[in-house]
């Protein structure tokens, strides 16, 4: 795994900004513990560390703003309105494109570092990916150049950090908006001890995703397992 590469150049004083970039991976994973499916030289697979200046509280802002920066780029090579499932899914069509997986190391206060892992597929064969999964190529109809396209993602995701350090994260923040595929969907979030369901109706200043249910009321999901109803 990317992310434990790079953890561990965090663990050990590295500064921020250096990415670490693999053909396959024998431990890839996302959230709550899922396994990565990579089909070896046709996956974009690599971590990045950071070390903002922020609390553990506001984590999920490095998701979402990094899922903005994967999107734009996306667009650009494929030129089709690819969008975000909240908090750290890359969709198309109801298919995921790739993920995001954010690790931190910190204290109650304070953010040591954080490693931002990212996996797309981009030139795999529908065959080798598990179902509900679909390739950039595939999106585009043609082969995707995954070094130029690499080169666009960092990018964007460097302009994107340093707006995020600017302050600049509500505008950012309404962007995401713009490529959301969750906001108005009627949604299921799936957390630690009970399942909300109602209607996603957007994202808070640290990237919460609010749920308004049956009853009217609203509630904050900071994190959790969502599901799009049909």
């Amino acid at each position: 795994s990317t992310n434990d590469t790079v953890f561990k150049m965090g663990e050990s004083g590295q500064a921020e900004g250096v990415a670490v970039f693999a053909e396959h991976q024998k431990k890839g994973r996302g959230r709550l513990g899922r396994s990565w499916v990579s089909p070896k030289d046709k996956s974009i697979l690599f971590s990045y560390l950071l070390r903002p200046a922020m609390s553990p509280s506001q984590i999920s802002r490095v998701t979402l703003v990094t899922g903005v920066s994967i999107v734009r780029a996306c667009r650009q090579v494929t030129g089709k309105p690819i969008g975000i499932k909240w908090p750290n899914d890359i969709y198309y069509q109801n298919k995921k494109v790739g993920g995001i997986l954010t690790e931190m190391s910190a204290e109650s206060d304070r953010i040591h570092f954080v490693v931002v892992g990212i996996g797309l597929n981009v030139n795999s064969d529908a065959a080798d990916l598990p179902p509900g999964s679909i390739s950039l190529r595939e999106i585009a109809g043609r082969e995707i150049q995954r070094v130029p396209f690499c080169k666009i993602l960092l990018k964007e995701i460097e302009a994107d950090t340093l707006r995020l350090k600017k302050g600049a994260f509500e505008e950012i923040a309404q962007e995401w908006e713009s490529y959301s595929v969750t906001t108005g969907q009627r949604v299921a979030a799936t957390l630690a001890d009970r399942r909300v369901e109602g209607q996603a109706t957007g994202i808070d200043a640290d990237g919460a995703l609010w749920i308004r249910k049956d009853n009217g009321l609203q509630e904050r999901v900071l994190s959790g397992d969502i599901t799009h109803l049909r």
